[in-house]
């Protein structure tokens, strides 16, 4: 749950920062979560490019635990003829399922189609999330598929 509260936060920094709400190239906030653990996460703006910061690195840290968590904006990639941004976060420690390793993809031309692929030391997968065109699809370390429409 911890991990995931992290990714969370991760992701709400790169959402302001692909939204435009953060003016600043360098960036530290600090925060404490419910249980007394301090966070640091420092955010470095990349490319100028609104849609998909390329180079944009986040970086968190937890002191007491010497956790360290990055993602970074590593580029854009098409997948079923939808341009997506591409960010890799990468954890030190990994969370209860083994994740020390996620791509997530993202578009901003529909906002709704997305990829989460979770990966444990190894580099096998964990699982993964995929909502294009109307369409989730999760699938499980086992090879599970689970799919549902997200259309009325």
């Amino acid at each position: 749950m911890q991990k995931r509260m992290i990714v969370f936060l991760i992701l709400l920094v790169l959402s302001l920062a692909v939204s435009g709400c953060s003016d600043k190239e360098d960036s530290i906030v600090k925060f404490e979560d419910g249980d007394g653990n301090e966070y640091e996460v420092t955010y470095n703006e990349g490319s100028a490019d609104d849609s998909c910061p390329v180079g944009t690195v986040w970086t968190l840290s937890n002191p007491g635990s010497g956790e360290l968590v990055t993602m970074e904006v590593v580029g854009t990639r098409v997948v079923e003829g939808i341009e997506m941004c591409h960010a890799v976060y990468e954890t030190s420690v990994p969370d209860d399922d083994g994740m020390v390793r996620m791509e997530y993809l993202w578009s901003n031309e529909d906002d709704e189609s997305f990829i989460w692929t979770a990966y444990d030391r190894d580099g096998n997968i964990l699982s993964e999330m995929k909502a294009m065109k109307g369409k989730v699809t999760m699938t499980d370390n086992e090879g599970n598929v689970m799919e549902f429409s997200t259309n009325s």
